[in-house]
């Protein structure tokens, strides 16, 4: 009870923080963050549609498993040429925001597609969203460090859990009412209009991450020499601790990245689900999220994110099995709200060991790694997976998924990764 009572003051000081600028330039960033995180979630909640389009647009299956599988191939090459050139740049927050406003522009195209294409407009549209993969990985690779130089040890968990539901209480609403849009306006105008909200949303998203100022932005720019590839993945796979979390990460999303494509032709070609039925699936997630990282931050301040991550995995595999054993439209609807509120003490605590265990002087490139041993697994998986399907079904392939999720997470009783010891921040 007392919780509750505190949180009209709690709401309050969110508000104070959202519109007015604090003095300190880690205040001041961590209000962009939150603030930011507002206006990418609109494009996010058009985004989540585009398996959909591509669907409606007479898109086949081995499209969307192309859809899945393809930019994490394309990423595989890019990530280490892209560390390379972010850890030579004195201020690297140019790359950061150019490469955000690039992918993101993407939608302009896919918006003005159909005015000029009448023919494989499933196809061209694929190829924009795959192709927005290149500019991603330079803003991906970056990100991150980012996060570790403008956010303190003792201030991640919060930071990280208000934006996660920052981000969930606007795409919950949001992916809602897009969705009624959808069912209610004709084809393709909706999605062209949706598509075109959501950039407008994005590219104030992408000025407010240039006002970010991460510390060390003067320094002297690095030795310009070349480092072979093989060199930097070794360099970070030295560190145990960062070698014990890309192992064990990688064989827990195996099962996930198989089955991840299945669901929405799952959903729309063998449950006969409507966009107005993925817009309430997608709002009824995000608030799950909102609800998880309320209540997860609670125990990884009482637990300590190791011990939240081990009590977490196991219920983040449940999911699979629920969507096959019970292939019910209105049961999805909760079990997509419950896996949602399960994965933020799996995402959370697991993502505050990650920055933690970047190594110091190489956090570019072993983010660069990281990502590279996670897009070859999401290349690989969801062609697998969709061939899986075709052969023996999607039911049985989203069984087999969920048992390699749940020996995935094994590996982290095996095999734990540690953090060193940073005080938590009371919020």
């Amino acid at each position: 009870m007392e919780d509750l009572r505190r949180w009209p003051e709690r709401l309050a000081l969110l508000r104070k923080r959202l519109l007015v600028p604090p003095s300190t330039t880690a205040e001041r960033n961590a209000y962009f963050l939150y603030l930011e995180i507002v206006f990418a979630a609109i494009l996010g909640a058009a985004g989540s549609f585009n398996a959909a389009y591509v669907l409606r647009l007479g898109g086949s299956n081995t499209l969307i498993g192309l859809l899945s599988a393809l930019p994490s191939l394309l990423a595989v090459f890019i990530f280490l040429p892209a560390a390379h050139i972010l850890e030579r740049q004195n201020h690297y927050m140019p790359w950061i925001v150019g490469s955000l406003l690039l992918t993101r522009s993407g939608y302009v195209l896919i918006v003005l597609l159909p005015f000029f294409l009448q023919h494989h407009v499933a196809e061209v549209t694929a190829a924009i969203l795959i192709a927005m993969t290149i500019p991603s990985v330079f803003f991906s690779t970056g990100w991150s460090p980012m996060l570790s130089d403008v956010i303190p040890p003792q201030s991640r968990a919060t930071v990280l859990a208000w934006r996660s539901i920052l981000n969930s209480a606007t795409v919950a609403p949001m992916i809602f009412i897009m969705g009624r849009w959808l069912d209610r306006v004709p084809f393709p105008a909706n999605y062209q209009g949706m598509y075109a909200v959501g950039f407008l949303a994005g590219a104030y998203s992408v000025y407010l991450v240039s006002r970010i100022r991460p510390a060390g932005q003067g320094a002297p720019p690095k030795p310009q020499g070349r480092v072979p590839w093989w060199a930097s993945v070794t360099g970070a796979l030295e560190h145990a601790g960062f070698r014990r979390i890309v192992v064990n990460t990688l064989l827990f999303n195996l099962g996930a990245w198989m089955v991840g494509p299945l669901y929405i032709i799952f959903f729309v070609r063998q449950l006969g689900a409507s966009d107005g039925w993925i817009g309430l699936n997608g709002t009824l997630a995000n608030i799950g999220v909102i609800v998880g990282y309320w209540l997860w931050r609670k125990v990884v301040r009482r637990l300590g994110e190791g011990k939240c991550l081990l009590v977490a995995l196991p219920l983040a595999c449940i999911y699979p099995f629920l969507v096959a054993l019970v292939p019910h439209l209105n049961f999805i609807l909760l079990a997509g709200f419950l896996i949602s509120a399960i994965n933020p003490g799996v995402d959370l605590s697991h993502g505050i060991i990650f920055l933690d265990l970047l190594p110091e002087g190489k956090k570019h490139s072993s983010t660069a790694v990281y990502s590279m041993v996670m897009n070859i697994g999401a290349f690989l998986c969801p062609l697998a997976g969709v061939a899986l399907a075709e052969a023996i079904g999607i039911v049985p392939t989203l069984l087999i998924g969920g048992v390699l999720r749940a020996l995935g997470a094994a590996m982290f009783y095996l095999w734990p990764v540690t953090r060193s010891a940073v005080p938590a921040k009371a919020t």
